[in-house]
């Protein structure tokens, strides 16, 4: 920690004894519980600012809600996202996402384990948990606490200040040093006869390094952790990096070259070279480098090609790794003469020698049954095997892998791989109710290729945008930059950012379909521009082509008009139902209801557009009855410029 920060030491209630006070800059207020002369100002900004990760938020109503406690379902969240579980929710090279697929494939059967034996057990928060445990900043003992039987009755206990404290050590990579200390420790707290023996060192590992306040006083190990104090012990150890250990002078260094053969939590790597397989652990300063960028241990794989740099201890000081494999470029042979055929299923075994897939696919048979079936197919010698698009190995191919594949008998010859889980990052297109895939709201994202994909929406997925979490789907707007987790074509969790803005402009064109209607706009730099109007939020039917507009987007959603001036030379408009069609080409529209209802006849032209939902249709395509949104071609004429079929 820095000096230069100031420290006040408040003795008022327990809390304050523990927790290192920052002083107040000039900060606009962000939650309205939370003034700027509270205690953690600064801190629960720094904390919600999403400069600095934004790993801790606010509900809806836009207070943060600082005196509460958390159980450790919520606390798991928080700790996973400081710790990087957020941005494994972007679009990642393949390196990063296989660190939160390795993660969760490893705890999975843990964590379902708990599922099934505890009925209070937060499901939603299992892939937050797993990429802890995968981080060693939660151990499966700790995890085990998370719901306990009292009697017959499950209970989630709260999460005690000595656990935060332990947690937070480990997330800033400092769990060696706090071990390392001697005890007892000069300068005791009053209470640390009931400090946990195994926390002892972290507590005061914590209070040494200033992330907590210890001169003295009481720390209260088994008290609950509020919200706040929460936030001012991550600002401690995360807004300005804790003193490094400095890099060891002198003493017996020797440099190896090898391939890297497992991983083992962050603190552990297995190395072949000229010299055998060796186990190292990296020093608590270790310089990381893949492929020339600095990194942490998380983006080291096996495969890697690596120059490690050692202590006399084994310790390794420096690692330099590339993400080129030891395998020869794959050279694909040509496809067999016949042609290929294709099917997808998911794979449920792999086997490299011999080189030989199992993958269980679904067909439906003449009566209309669903068969389930596994086939075991080898892998031609030089088969184009892809994941996204790119050339990769037989050995990363994983258990639930969806697999697209080109074969000839029972050998195949071209695999595309996508995983059961995924990132999609991109805008949100449209969003609809329940009323497709099965029943279920569906989002549909379209990502920078311009490949937009269809995505159901759960009951347990988990929506975010900007600071609020816990929204619904339908919170969403039309043109969000979204960041989606997937499980085949399931949403799990979305994040989405918006903005709000102003234009205006004169109207040019109007679109009216049953779920959301677009108006376009001639902007007063000369360009255009299309707007979405959600059901309810304006009256579209008031517009006319034309008028002047005041519009208040929230993305690509219209939220607000204001009409600034009238359309000049406005085109009558007709709004009704057809009541016959005639063969010339004209229709008899019905308009108003009982005493006001009139009939127009009107006639159509080879230069009348007719529309619906966006799609263009012929005069044939009217029926009687259609309610339709008619502008003539001027006023005291009958003749049609455009219909709009409406829903």
């Amino acid at each position: 920690m820095k000096n230069s920060k100031t420290v006040v030491a408040l003795a008022l209630t327990v809390l304050m004894a523990m927790v290192l006070i920052v002083p107040v800059m000039a900060q606009t207020q962000r939650f309205q519980d939370v003034p700027p002369n509270h205690f953690a100002f600064e801190a629960i900004n720094w904390v919600t600012d999403p400069a600095n990760g934004a790993f801790m938020w606010g509900d809806a109503s836009n207070n943060f809600n600082p005196n509460s406690n958390m159980n450790k379902f919520e606390a798991a969240q928080i700790f996973a996202m400081a710790a990087g579980f957020r941005h494994l929710t972007h679009t990642l090279p393949p390196e990063e996402q296989a660190v939160f697929t390795r993660s969760w494939n490893q705890y999975r059967p843990f964590l379902e384990g708990l599922s099934g034996q505890f009925s209070q057990w937060g499901v939603g928060t299992d892939r937050e948990i797993a990429f802890l445990l995968y981080k060693g900043i939660l151990t499966q003992s700790d995890v085990q606490s998370f719901v306990v039987r009292v009697g017959t009755t499950e209970q989630r206990p709260l999460l005690t200040r000595q656990e935060a404290i332990v947690w937070t050590v480990r997330l800033i990579g400092r769990s060696s040093q706090a071990r390392a200390l001697t005890l007892p420790q000069p300068n005791p707290f009053n209470d640390d006869a009931q400090i946990s023996a195994a926390y002892r060192r972290y507590i005061y590992y914590a209070r040494n390094t200033g992330i907590i306040q210890g001169a003295g006083g009481s720390f209260d190990p088994t008290g609950h952790f509020t919200r706040a104090g929460m936030a001012v012990v991550f600002f401690n150890a995360l807004a300005e990096t804790p003193e490094q250990t400095p890099p060891v002078q002198g003493g017996a260094t020797a440099t190896i070259n090898g391939t890297i053969t497992a991983m083992h939590h962050d603190t552990q790597v297995t190395i072949t070279s000229a010299a055998g397989t060796e186990n190292f652990t990296f020093a608590s300063n270790a310089v990381i480098m893949v492929d020339n960028v600095q990194r942490t241990p998380s983006f080291l794989q096996p495969g890697m090609t690596v120059t490690i740099l050692i202590n006399a201890q084994r310790q390794i000081l420096s690692l330099r790794a590339s993400t080129a494999v030891a395998d020869p470029t794959p050279t694909p042979t040509p496809p067999p003469a016949q042609t290929l055929q294709t099917d997808e299923g998911f794979v449920e075994a792999i086997t490299l020698t011999p080189a030989t897939v199992t993958i269980r696919t679904q067909r439906v048979n003449i009566i209309g049954q669903v068969i389930n079936e596994s086939r075991v197919f080898s892998i031609a010698a030089n088969a184009a095997i892809t994941r996204g698009g790119t050339p990769t190995y037989l050995r990363y191919v994983q258990p639930n892998d969806i697999a697209f594949f080109g074969f000839a008998g029972n050998i195949i010859h071209e695999l595309e791989l996508m995983e059961r889980e995924r990132t999609v990052s991109g805008v949100l297109t449209e969003s609809r109710p329940a009323d497709h895939m099965g029943g279920m709201p569906t989002l549909l994202i379209e990502v920078e290729s311009g490949i937009s994909y269809e995505l159901r929406v759960m009951p347990a997925t988990s929506f975010t945008r900007g600071h609020v979490h816990n929204l619904n789907w339908n919170d969403l707007r039309i043109g969000d930059s979204v960041v989606a987790y997937v499980e085949f074509d399931r949403l799990v969790s979305v994040h989405a950012t918006g903005l709000r803005t102003n234009t205006s402009g004169r109207l040019t064109q109007i679109l009216i379909t049953e779920r959301n209607s677009q108006i376009t706009v001639a902007l007063p730099g000369g360009n255009s521009d299309t707007f979405i109007i959600m059901p309810g939020v304006f009256d579209v039917y008031s517009l006319r082509i034309g008028m002047h507009l005041e519009i208040m987007l929230d993305s690509r959603e219209v939220i607000n008009i204001t009409v600034t001036s009238g359309a000049q030379g406005q085109n009558p408009v007709i709004l009704g139902f057809i009541q016959s069609i005639r063969a010339d080409g004209s229709i008899v529209v019905v308009e108003g209801q009982g005493t006001a209802q009139r009939s127009h006849t009107i006639q159509t032209n080879t230069s009348t557009t007719i529309t619906r939902g966006g799609s263009t249709l012929a005069f044939a395509d009217l029926r009687v009855n259609m309610n339709v949104h008619i502008v003539l071609t001027a006023p005291h004429s009958n003749v049609v410029q455009s219909i709009t079929v409406l829903p």
